[in-house]
């Protein structure tokens, strides 16, 4: 994480996802003209907008995407790094913390593509992005030949898996004694002192991800993808009511009041592994693991809001269901508007910005409370 006195920085790409993020609320902002019209004919003409100018964003999305895969591509490194912190680096120590010789042999035949029982300098490079290897050097030339240095025992420019496996079992055993290291410029693991060579790794390593996933594109994955999202979308709209029903009676037989089962047992039930996932990549220390994360974020609020507007909208509108503009389509288009215009246009976020951001999640059920409680306004 790159530090700002106490605070973070992000990258440009970040704000621009916050902007892509406000963008969702437009049918949220149309909705509102159902309360201005107060009749149940106008109500259901803007529901119908509402739906319409919904589907038409959430295809614009995923088309952009298509011609501009900035955004996914940036998902892809997330979840890469993610699942790196989680699963790869861990696998290659025991419980004992010793290396675990077997997986370290089963990383040297991954990366070994070619099956040749060598590991060449452009295969070398996978590893190196891979696992996140830090070395006190910037330039990427130099970093490679350095790590085959350390590694190519035999000198005859690949490694094979004697040395490999000796190689890593080494770095790991150093990178849990740093005190032991007489070498800076060795090659380690999770060195957190080199705050400037890790940030340029995590962008070498998004670079190189990034180019790699564009080439790999196919008009067969666009299809695919949209015809899942579209049986998705239409598993979704046929469970919903059946849903809500299972809720409201979960609700009432465990004696919780309705309104903390909808606003707080539901949402952090189903936000609790993003959270989670989230927490783990912010610990990378660096302005992209953070930039990465904030993005994630800000992606996912818009699918949020799509998706959940797009099922909502088409069981009222199909079922000519009653409805009223709640209070909580108010409060999300107040609360993301607002995030949204303080983050489209800031890369650098001082530490009382986080405390604000958890104050506005108690602070949208006690608006909800109000609203709906108190005021009336269903």
């Amino acid at each position: 994480m790159h530090n700002v006195g106490y605070g973070v920085s992000t990258d440009v790409e970040t704000y621009h996802t916050a902007r892509i993020m406000m963008v969702s609320m437009i049918p949220f902002l149309i909705l509102q003209l159902a309360k201005i019209l107060n009749s149940t004919s106008g109500a259901r003409i803007v529901v119908l907008v509402s739906l319409i100018v919904t589907l038409v964003l959430l295809l614009v999305y995923c088309t952009y995407q298509v011609f501009q895969p900035w955004i996914q591509n940036r998902r892809y490194a997330y979840l890469t790094c993610t699942y790196v912190q989680i699963n790869l680096l861990p696998s290659l120590l025991t419980a004992g913390g010793r290396p675990n010789l077997t997986a370290i042999r089963e990383l040297f035949q991954k990366i070994d593509k070619n099956r040749d029982n060598y590991i060449s300098v452009k295969e070398l490079r996978a590893l190196i992005l891979g696992i996140q290897i830090e070395v006190g050097r910037s330039n990427e030339d130099e970093f490679e030949a350095k790590v085959m240095q350390e590694l190519d025992v035999s000198s005859d420019d690949r490694i094979n898996e004697t040395e490999f496996v000796k190689g890593i079992s080494k770095w790991l055993v150093l990178s849990r004694h740093p005190a032991d290291e007489q070498d800076h410029d060795r090659p380690r693991f999770f060195n957190t002192s080199s705050k400037q060579s890790r940030s340029e790794q995590q962008s070498l390593l998004t670079q190189k991800k990034e180019i790699s996933t564009t080439t790999q594109k196919t008009w067969f994955n666009y299809v695919k993808a949209a015809l899942l999202l579209l049986v998705g979308t239409a598993i979704s709209v046929l469970l919903g009511q059946p849903l809500m029903q299972t809720l409201q009676e979960f609700s009432s037989n465990v004696n919780i009041p309705s309104f903390m089962v909808t606003y707080v047992v539901v949402p952090l039930a189903l936000n609790i592994r993003q959270a989670l996932a989230t927490i783990t990549s912010a610990r990378e220390k660096t302005e992209k693991a953070i930039s990465l994360t904030f993005s994630e974020i800000y992606n996912g609020v818009f699918m949020n809001n799509m998706m959940g507007l797009v099922i909502f909208l088409a069981l009222v509108y199909i079922r000519d269901l009653s409805w009223d503009v709640s209070a909580e389509i108010l409060v999300v288009l107040l609360i993301c508007t607002a995030m949204g215009l303080f983050t489209s246009f800031r890369t650098k976020f001082p530490f009382w910005t986080s405390i604000l951001a958890f104050l506005l999640y108690p602070l949208s059920l006690l608006i909800i409370y109000v609203l709906t409680e108190v005021v009336g306004w269903s």
